[in-house]
């Protein structure tokens, strides 16, 4: 799981980073119940938090996973915190451009 949100000041591109942060769900256009099946395992193997960040079309699926995982997995799940925003980024054409991003923060118990 990599992150999309390092940004170079040199070249003034967003460049994905290497760190990879356990707990963390990029959500993308892939079928929902993989999203349920990922938090699932994370909550199984011991994360206290798991984090699920969507950006632009994705952000449906994100909301989707919750609803799932809440009403038909983890009765006991709970919503700890919701951030919203966008994101800036350059297009392979210099131009600028902005995606809304979503990040749910999820906790068992």
């Amino acid at each position: 799981m990599l992150l999309f949100d390092i940004f170079n000041k040199s070249t003034k591109r967003w460049a994905m980073s290497q760190t990879v942060k356990p707990g963390l769900i990029l959500i993308g256009s892939k079928p929902v119940i993989r999203y349920v099946t990922a938090c699932i395992t994370l909550f199984n193997r011991g994360a206290e938090v798991v984090v699920l960040r969507a950006r632009g079309k994705n952000i449906n699926n994100c909301l989707e996973t919750v609803r799932l995982l809440r009403n038909g997995f983890l009765k006991n799940l709970k919503i700890v915190d919701v951030k919203i925003g966008s994101d800036e980024y350059e297009t392979p054409d210099g131009r600028k451009r902005y995606a809304s991003y979503i990040e749910i923060f999820l906790t068992k118990g």
